[in-house]
């Protein structure tokens, strides 16, 4: 009986645990996409660095892009919120 109570309890737990981009790496993605979009940084003139990933429902990211022509570096900042980027800023 305990046995099929963890188990209703983990399947219950897994169908109402909010969707979000599972990985790091998904987030990265995320992000580059909408700075890209946004036309805050196209893809095919920088290269994206991780540097850090805090934050809870509410992740931010921050990723150093680096122009691949040479040039100044710039921080990017990304709030995610599930599988959405509801802010992409670049920061200098």
């Amino acid at each position: 009986m305990n046995k099929l109570l963890v188990a209703a309890a983990a399947a219950l737990a897994i169908g109402t645990a909010p969707a979000f981009a599972s990985s790091t790496q998904d987030q990265i993605s995320l992000c580059t996409s909408e700075l890209s979009t946004q036309g805050l940084a196209p893809a095919d003139q920088f290269r994206a660095k991780f540097v850090s990933l805090k934050g809870a429902s509410l992740r931010t990211l921050k990723l150093k892009l680096i122009p691949v022509d040479g040039g100044d570096s710039k921080v990017a900042e990304c709030r995610i919120k599930g599988d959405t980027v509801v802010e992409a800023t670049i920061k200098s």
